[in-house]
């Protein structure tokens, strides 16, 4: 694949419920879908959490996929913030952070940035359809009928 990627991730939380939903979507430099994913997370403390298992999961996929040259943008500017501070993070989801860190120092030319729930759909939409799951779902190719309007939303909405 050629040209830069692009990994959008959100996390879904409900404090009573204890658990949380990821989602996210990769596409192209055409904001064509590539891969998309839609986990139930358990023994979620808060929505940064949530969000931060978000980060940690497209970072697997952009992994497992072998693909470089990709953005991951996250709504949640204070995510972004600690994963990409010099600083190690002692804070009691410091672990997970550093996790990322690590995945990020494994991977050839990925950057994390901040964008905005306008230009989200995808990713948010994928995370509240993981919160309600009860199975991991994962998607390539195909993006799954659920998001087909979001996705096209979002691509054309996406701020540069």
């Amino acid at each position: 694949m050629s040209g830069l990627l692009c990994m959008n991730v959100d996390g879904a939380y409900v404090s009573s419920l204890q658990h949380g939903g990821i989602g996210g979507v990769l596409r192209n430099e055409k904001g064509e879908f590539i891969a998309g994913i839609a986990y139930r997370v358990p023994n979620v403390s808060s929505a940064y959490h949530a969000e931060l298992l978000a980060i940690k999961s497209g970072l697997q996929l952009i992994q497992a996929l072998g693909v470089s040259n990709v953005a991951l943008m996250s709504d949640c500017l204070e995510t972004v913030k600690v994963v990409t501070a010099k600083d190690q993070d002692f804070s009691t989801l410091g672990i997970i952070v550093e996790e990322i860190k690590e995945l990020l120092g494994d991977l050839l030319s990925i950057g994390i940035h901040h964008t905005y729930r306008t230009t989200n759909h995808v990713a948010h939409r994928l995370a509240g359809f993981g919160f309600d799951s009860d199975i991991h779902m994962e998607w390539f190719s195909q993006a799954p009928e659920c998001v087909l309007d979001a996705l096209q939303y979002d691509c054309n909405h996406i701020i540069h």
